[in-house]
């Protein structure tokens, strides 16, 4: 199997490596990883830059007298017999549908992992991507969505065939023995940690910090990330003079997030638009309640009103009294902190990916 990046190592997709790591050790899967950018190593081959790349491809072409026209990675890929190309950057699918067009039994099979993105935003301002769906979704042997909501959308929407697409959510990290917390006493520490664009809601998120604030509550709230819209994060904590109590730190290495997560008492997320977030999910791995929205694929990420609580993203008065709620009863938080614990331990930890992506590769060689 070889999984197909646009760069590799990552910074935004920390949580691959290590469900790679996984499968390597267990050795029943032969994994190479490629890239169009990044740092060669004896796990990572970067794939020529693009005049070593045509030469080759017009020899293939001479060579073979085929009509299909393949790119270097296709014929690489052919030659050394590989079984599947999967690719974890999806927008690289121009580079892989010769690999489509080839008789069934003359190529590697195609896997194609998609984020919340390449279903819910993308489609509908590019056609490039709605015609991929309508024209090469039946060629590709296999989708991975992050949630069953995801998948739902992708074959009512985009019209993918059902069993085409499969559920394996991401991981936090690996298995690790944690104890519930016991919620700060003197202050409310709330965190969050995305990227700055619309679908996150950047003004929904502060708008709740706002609540908080005047009903007279000793706040702190940390909001990690950077994106397109970080100004606005900045524009909005003036506009709402939250100054004193909340800390934009923009990007971060996730070791660092790891480091400042297990300080707060809730995480926050009240997206507009969500395949299945990671963050959600590490920050429960640590005993935080999640307050998320029940946008899209959220609410697969917590078990509402056990491990966090579900609202509408607008919300923001019920979003705001539901933190309030746990955070004055210690017996009630502790209890949340156990389920979010236990949520993200049995359902999503790199093992558990690492076991379901195996499961695929497996499946889909033997049809």
């Amino acid at each position: 199997v070889v999984q197909l990046f646009e760069s590799y190592p990552l910074f935004y997709q920390p949580y691959i490596p290590p469900v790679i790591d996984v499968i390597k050790k267990e050795g029943i899967i032969k994994l190479q990883i490629n890239a169009f950018k990044g740092v060669p190593s004896k796990d990572v081959t970067i794939i020529p830059k693009y005049y070593k790349r045509k030469f080759k491809e017009l020899f293939y072409k001479i060579m073979s007298k085929t009509d299909i026209s393949l790119n270097y990675a296709e014929i690489k890929y052919i030659n050394q017999n590989v079984d599947i190309v999967h690719l974890q950057h999806s927008f690289l699918f121009p580079k892989i549908k010769g690999l489509l067009e080839l008789p069934k039994l003359q190529g590697p099979k195609v896997i194609i992992t998609l984020r919340g993105g390449d279903t819910y935003v993308k489609p509908w301002v590019s056609e490039k991507w709605r015609n991929f769906y309508k024209d090469d979704g039946d060629k590709v042997d296999a989708f991975i969505t992050m949630s069953q909501h995801q998948k739902e959308h992708l074959h009512e929407k985009w019209g993918v065939a059902e069993n085409k697409i499969h559920v394996i959510p991401i991981s936090f990290g690996k298995a690790k023995t944690v104890q519930p917390k016991i919620q700060n006493k003197d202050v409310l520490k709330i965190v969050s940690a995305f990227r700055m664009c619309w679908e996150k809601n950047i003004d929904g998120n502060l708008r709740v910090i706002q609540h908080l604030k005047t009903k007279g509550l000793p706040i702190q709230y940390d909001l990690y990330g950077s994106g397109p819209d970080a100004g606005q994060v900045m524009y909005l904590i003036d506009k709402y003079s939250l100054q004193d109590c909340v800390t934009y730190h923009g990007k971060v290495e996730n070791k660092i997030l790891k480091l400042q997560l297990p300080k707060s008492d809730f995480f926050l997320q009240l997206s507009h638009s969500e395949a299945l977030p990671t963050s959600v999910i590490e920050a429960q791995s640590y005993g935080l309640p999640a307050i998320v929205s029940d946008s899209d694929g959220l609410p697969e990420a917590v078990v509402n009103k056990k491990s966090g609580y579900c609202v509408p993203p607008n919300d923001i008065v019920k979003a705001a009294d539901l933190i309030v709620s746990l955070w004055v009863n210690t017996i009630k938080y502790t209890k949340f902190s156990q389920e979010a614990i236990c949520n993200s331990h049995s359902k999503f930890t790199n093992e558990r990916e690492a076991e379901l992506l195996c499961r695929l590769y497996k499946k889909i060689i033997e049809e």
